[in-house]
Formats: structure tokens, sequence, C-alpha cells
């Protein structure tokens, strides 16, 4: 039976899963998932679009999947996948008791008006993409993972002149964004103007944007997700300027100044920017296949079409005075 989770399931996540399966995003790289923690928080929330904890206990077995809404966005991100217990031949296994976590989580997700389900599952682990493509996700990109673990063997000392990042630079960030993104990665993304907005909540992340270029024609903008485990930087440059691609790194870089881990996220429609990035000591450390799995479906439809429709038209009934006789005087 599958069910949100509950106070009894908790002793259950205490122990160590038998398998288990983390999809890291942006967020999870600079702060660590903690699974007992986020099913709390989720209990507390009540499951909702920001916290998402279900479990399925079916003749001995325990598999848990969790999901993670996204501020301001009808979206949720698939971020965690584990099973409990001792395996058995009765047992389902751990692929098939997930398949059927993840198709309920899909059919709350719509309950809550969640538009959109997305996952990073790493490219070499087939058997679970499968299971993501039966239950209805699709690839729409590679990610990229950089580590800087390497020496700086670009040793220039110049900067990109960057600013941070104002209200007024949304929608040139947003033209940005179309300028350097296929249009199949900004139709499985829809993103818009206030994509781009820094929110400032009370938390352990830190995000920071910077940008390069005059307000209306930028030409970088570089983002940063710091938090305790490590900070995450994310690129858009112009393809005509990626020649600057080092400068913008090395003025992120620059604004660090603690010895916590450094990571850098490129897609595959990046691939310019791999080899300045590894100059300055980023290496690769992973692939990841981004996944999308729609919940709703466009309907295209005439503006006028309700106008032009032959149907009832409303009527009001609308009361009648009747004025009374006047008489006549007679002189």
């Amino acid at each position: 039976m599958i069910r949100t989770i509950t106070l009894g399931d908790l002793w259950s996540l205490r122990r160590k899963p038998r398998y288990q399966q983390v999809l890291y995003t942006e967020r999870l790289l600079a702060y660590s998932h903690r699974p007992l923690w986020f099913a709390v928080q989720s209990m507390l929330a009540g499951n909702h679009r920001e916290r998402t904890t279900l479990v399925l206990a079916e003749r001995g077995g325990f598999a848990l999947v969790q999901a993670m809404g996204r501020r301001g966005r009808p979206e949720q991100d698939v971020i965690y996948l584990a099973t409990n217990g001792t395996r058995s031949e009765h047992t389902p296994s751990d692929y098939e008791l997930w398949f059927h976590l993840l198709h309920r989580l899909c059919t709350d997700a719509a309950y809550h008006s969640v538009q959109r389900l997305y996952a990073a599952l790493p490219s070499q682990h087939n058997e679970l993409r499968e299971i993501f493509r039966q239950v209805g996700f699709q690839a729409y990109t590679h990610r990229h993972l950089f580590h800087l673990s390497g020496p700086d063997w670009d040793q220039g000392t110049r900067l990109a002149p960057m600013r941070l990042q104002a209200h007024r630079d949304h929608w040139a960030i947003h033209k940005l964004y179309g300028m350097s993104t296929p249009h199949l990665v900004q139709q499985a993304e829809v993103r818009n103007a206030r994509h781009w907005t820094i929110y400032r909540p009370y938390s352990f992340l830190r995000r920071q944007s910077w940008v390069l270029g005059p307000d209306d024609d930028l030409v970088a903008n570089l983002r940063l997700l710091s938090g305790p485990s490590g900070h995450v930087f994310s690129i858009l440059i112009r393809p005509d300027a990626r020649e600057q691609a080092v400068d913008v790194l090395r003025f992120g870089l620059a604004q660090l100044s603690d010895s916590r881990p450094v990571y850098l996220l490129l897609r595959e429609y990046q691939q310019e920017l791999f080899e300045p990035a590894m100059r300055l000591g980023f290496q690769p450390v992973g692939e990841q296949t981004l996944l999308v799995k729609h919940t709703v479906v466009p309907i295209r439809r005439m503006v006028l079409t309700p106008s032009l429709e032959v149907g009832l038209e409303p009527r009001v009934s609308v009361r009648r005075y009747i004025l009374p006789p006047t008489v006549r005087e007679e002189c």
C-alpha cells in the first residue's frame, strides 16, 4: 500500500537503506540531502507541493520516494529513491517498487496542481532511466558536472567587469537565455522573466547573480548557489562572446573566500565552455540526463472562438413599470 509518510515510518528511515539513489540537483550539491529530516518536514508541510514523501510497504518490502517543489513554480524535482529491509524471493525488486511509487507521485502531483516533474538521473544508470521512461518521463538534455580540483593552467589575472544583478535585468537575462538555449530545452523548462528573480529567504542557502554588458543587451550571466556543502556555479553567455568565459568564471571564483567544494554545471549544448573551464582547474566528475514529465496537456484554441460559436445568449428579465393613467381636470 502506498501512502504518505507517517510517524511510524520514521524509525525505518533511521536505518541504513538497502539501496538508495540520490538525484542531485543544484540545491542538493550545495546542501546535503537528509532523508529523515526531509520526511519530517514533509509531514509538517502536509505532503503538498513544497515537499512530498511517499512510502510503499508491501510483502515485507519498504520503499521511499521524495520530491521537492521549486519556489514560485508549479514544478517538483524527484530527488531521492530508497528501499529498506531484507531482500527475499517473495519481495518485489527495488525497481518494481520504485515504479509504483513514481506512478503514484505523478498522480498526487497533478492533484496538487504541479504541472511538471523533473529528474536528474546519472547517465550510466540505464535501468533507472527505463523506469522513469515507463512512467512517462522524457529526456530533454544532458548536464555535465565539473569540480574545481586541478591547477589553474590559464594563470591569468584578468577579471570580467561584472556587476550584481538588479531588478531591471530580469528580462535581459531571459532574452540571453533564449539566445543561448535550444528550443527543445526552453519548451521543457517553460521559464519566464520572473524565473531569474533572486530570492533571499532565511535559510542555509544563498544565491547570487552577476551580469556583464549593457542593461538591454547582456553578454553573460553568472549565478552562484552557496550552501554548507559547497558552491555551485552556472553560466549563460552569448554564443558570439564565449571567448570571455574564462574571465567570467575567474570573476566568480574571486568572490569565494572559503575552502568548500566548488562545482560548475554545464549542459551538452555548452561544450565550447568545457575546455575554458578545465583550463581554470575544473575537472569533469559526472554526467546527468535531465528528464521531464508534464502533467498537463496544452490545448490550442482561437481567441475569438467563444464569440463566434452559436449558442444560447443570456437573457435578463427587466421589470416593467407602468405609469398610472393621468386624469384630466375639466375647468
